[in-house]
């Protein structure tokens, strides 16, 4: 069973080209899935009932094209299943004229609110059988950056953190975002990302993002903690030169 929402772009939503923010294009998402997981009995408050709360682990965009500043268009998402641990769902944009421009898969897992554990889905009835995906495989691993700049560590500031009481996942995408120049985004687009959720960040931490340039159009990033010298998360980055 598919969820649609018919969206707008904001003002609030774009950057500075009049375009949807990589932040914002996940922040769709991510509502639309959070709706979704309500509608079918598997919600926020539905697993706080019993200690338990979605993460999500490995996600994959494709984007053929951003919408525009106060152009409509149409989110859809729909479960694909599970296969004990993680529980999938994709993602697809479509503009007014029926055309499809941006895909999306996602890997997601269930912890307790307590000892952090992963449970296992059989847990949780009522999820369709497995089925493949719309770009055609699952989000991978993501190899961490191999980089000797000195990272420079920030605060984690307070409206980065979210109702779990850790660091939001899009703010992970906004940090990376920034790390890039203006140039860098002037002359380039985003086309392909895949990300890698591996800890929580907390109030207390101090983070930097490291970036490792494989190819001047493939880019590794992850964004390391103070701390421990963890990696938060791993991004893997597809850049296109902007015509």
């Amino acid at each position: 069973m598919k969820h649609l929402n018919h969206l707008k772009a904001q003002s609030f939503h774009i950057n500075r080209f009049g375009e949807v923010s990589t932040p914002f294009l996940f922040w769709y998402m991510q509502e639309i899935a959070w709706e979704h997981a309500r509608v079918l009995g598997f919600g926020f408050e539905d697993l706080r009932e019993d200690q338990l709360f979605w993460v999500l682990s490995r996600f994959y965009v494709k984007v053929g094209r951003r919408p525009r500043w106060t152009e409509e268009f149409t989110l859809e998402t729909w479960s694909r299943g599970t296969d004990g641990f993680y529980a999938y769902r994709d993602f697809r944009f479509v503009d007014p004229e029926g055309k499809e421009i941006i895909t999306a898969t996602s890997s997601w897992l269930v912890l307790n609110l307590h000892t952090r554990r992963i449970q296992r889905l059989s847990l949780l009835t009522g999820f369709p059988d497995y089925s493949e995906s719309l770009v055609g495989f699952n989000p991978g691993k993501v190899a961490s950056p191999v980089t000797s700049e000195t990272p420079e560590f920030f605060p984690v500031l307070f409206n980065e953190i979210d109702i779990n009481q850790h660091f939001n996942t899009g703010r992970y995408l906004e940090r990376i975002n920034n790390s890039y120049s203006f140039e860098f985004h002037r002359t380039h687009t985003l086309k392909e990302m895949e990300v890698n959720f591996l800890k929580e960040g907390l109030p207390d931490d101090r983070l930097a993002v490291r970036q490792q340039r494989l190819t001047p159009s493939e880019h590794l990033c992850s964004i390391i903690r103070e701390s421990d010298g963890t990696d938060l998360i791993r991004a893997r980055l597809v850049w296109e030169p902007k015509a």
